[in-house]
């Protein structure tokens, strides 16, 4: 049986350094029936032109130059420029195992699932740690959001095939991070089952520059705006996880607080107080939520 085209989607921005190791680990994977999206996203550097040498040699692949929009705008655009019914999204710092596409193919099929995922390799200089690949399962869009509720769970599209149905209505959210965490609760809520590999194929490679290493600003409070989008998801959909949603959203929003508070970012300081004011008596009631940090909560809320 021939295996379905499967669309790898790579934005990429500025990362000349890094791109060829991730170009490579794509095209030399087990699993060839590969349509390969470099998305150069108006990149200053040579990275543009990598991916023009690439695809000379590797006719899967093809590469779209496009003014700099943001991570979301290019899967955006890598999404709409796609023909396979599978999706498998990249960023162009990272880079896979042979065989993850194969062994995540193989778990879809089996399990007759829309959405196939596992675990990561996150990659500081020179350690790495694996992360969420302990075991196989399959579980329906509630118990796989309770795990991305309680951190059992990667929050990023990467290292997971979708199958492209689901992305019909639903975007990206452009010029804002943890875009990761707005879109994936939207897509697990559109299938009934999602499988789980014990494998970790992905390495996300931590570095200087990147998104999640840049300093504090405005832009992170998005974090609190889309897990507080999420907690009211949960109540209208799945009050089975309300508490669990209530955990996480107050973890950054304490975060948040302490950080705006040291960064004299009074607006944004005064919006998360609150916030955290609005929630503060169901932290207290929340079951889920151990007694350390009730009390932290409490001391952000009456001190901080």
């Amino acid at each position: 049986m021939k295996k379905e085209l499967i669309s790898v989607i790579v934005p990429i921005y500025d990362i000349e350094k890094y791109l060829n190791k991730c170009i490579e680990s794509i095209v030399n994977q087990s699993y060839e029936n590969l349509e390969i999206i470099l998305i150069d996203d108006g990149s200053t550097d040579e990275s543009g032109k990598i991916c023009d040498k690439w695809k000379e040699k590797d006719g899967r692949i093809k590469v779209i130059h496009k003014e700099n929009g943001g991570l979301s705008d290019a899967r955006n655009v890598g999404i709409e420029n796609s023909t396979g019914e599978i999706l498998y999204f990249i960023d162009g710092d990272d880079y896979i195992d042979f065989d993850i596409i194969d062994n995540l193919y193989f778990s879809l099929l089996e399990n007759n699932t829309d959405i196939s995922m596992g675990g990561l390799v996150r990659e500081l200089y020179f350690e790495q740690k694996t992360l969420y690949s302990d075991k196989n399962y399959v579980v329906d869009s509630k118990e796989i959001l309770r795990k991305m509720f309680i951190n059992e769970i990667c929050t990023t599209v990467c290292n997971i095939l979708f199958k492209k149905k689901l992305f019909e209505d639903i975007k990206f959210p452009v010029g804002k991070i943890n875009e990761d965490s707005a879109t994936l609760y939207k897509l697990f809520d559109k299938t009934d089952k999602i499988s789980h590999i014990n494998k970790a194929g992905y390495y996300y490679v931590q570095r200087n520059g990147s998104i999640s290493h840049r300093k504090f600003t405005q832009e992170y409070l998005s974090n609190v705006e889309y897990k507080e989008e999420i907690l009211k998801f949960v109540e209208r959909k799945y009050p089975d996880l309300i508490e669990d949603a209530e955990k996480y959203f107050i973890k950054p929003l304490n975060g948040f607080i302490i950080t705006c508070k040291k960064e004299k970012m009074r607006k944004e300081y005064l919006l998360m107080k609150s916030k955290l004011k609005e929630y503060f008596p169901r932290i207290l009631k929340n079951s889920k939520i151990e007694l350390k940090l009730k009390i932290k909560t409490a001391y952000i809320n009456f001190i901080v």
